[in-house]
């Protein structure tokens, strides 16, 4: 499995690339929507994990640019304001989960499996 990761936060993306390399699974990282552009433009992905708060362009411009660009990938978004707002406008956009942060281990990877087909 390929997964990227955008977040601007580099704890974030060290964790989330610890627990998931330990499973297998080959991880890319951006920092932000621009390169996380740039990378699912030349990689095909299994799903793709965004950040929703993000200086500059956000989340949701993320889900909104992969949608287009790949629109069969999975969609896995973060916050660490998951309000009913936040949820429902990346479903809109077109996020298929979201995690809520802080989240665990076992809780990133319930929820990257559960939402990759």
């Amino acid at each position: 499995m390929r997964v990227l990761i955008v977040d601007d936060n580099a704890i974030v993306i060290k964790s989330c690339r610890r627990v998931l390399e330990a499973e297998s699974i080959e991880i890319h990282t951006a920092s932000t929507v621009e390169k996380g552009t740039a990378l699912l433009a030349g990689i095909d992905f299994d799903l793709m994990l965004t950040d929703i708060k993000m200086p500059g362009r956000d989340g949701f411009e993320m889900i909104t640019r992969a949608r287009q660009m790949r629109p069969d990938m999975p969609i896995l978004m973060m916050s660490g304001y998951s309000t009913v707002e936040t949820i429902a406008n990346g479903r809109r956009l077109g996020a298929d989960n979201h995690i809520a942060k802080p989240f665990t281990p076992e809780e990133l990877l319930l929820a990257v499996h559960n939402t990759s087909r």
